[in-house]
């Protein structure tokens, strides 16, 4: 149960992020599921589920600890451009109903995404990451 729904949260979501581009991202920012085998340029998005506890109360579903990742190049993106764009992503996650509306169906149901922390670090590639995380409630069958 717990690869589902954090396969189903992952892939639901970087398709919706897809679709619904905060305003200021570029067409062709790459979004991607952490886990698979697509080359990763920068800057891109990244989505993780790091880990999952099921409720026992509540069959077919666990809170999932999600990480979105924004990946940049010192070189190729101005530190002011890539804060634009952590914001912004910060600003669509917060739309939980839109979210839901979207993503909600007869085998996944987001009941919520709870922000946690976040940071911006450099990494030793010259490039910037933004980690944003989230603890998402999921049930998946």
């Amino acid at each position: 149960m717990p690869n589902l729904i954090e396969d189903a949260l992952t892939s639901k979501l970087a398709a919706w992020l897809h679709a619904n581009r905060p305003d200021g991202f570029p067409a062709d920012l790459p979004i991607h599921v952490a886990r698979r085998d697509e080359l990763r340029t920068r800057p891109c998005v990244v989505l993780d589920a790091t880990e999952s506890k099921p409720y026992p109360s509540m069959p077919d579903t666990a809170m999932v600890k999600l990480t979105v990742h924004l990946f940049t190049q010192v070189d190729d993106t101005p530190a002011e451009t890539h804060a634009e764009w952590a914001a912004a992503l910060v600003t669509i996650l917060r739309n939980k109903p839109a979210i839901q509306t979207a993503l909600n169906s007869a085998t996944f149901i987001l009941h919520t995404l709870i922000p946690r922390d976040s940071a911006t670090t450099p990494d030793e590639a010259r490039g910037r990451e933004t980690v944003l995380g989230y603890d998402a409630v999921v049930s998946a069958v």
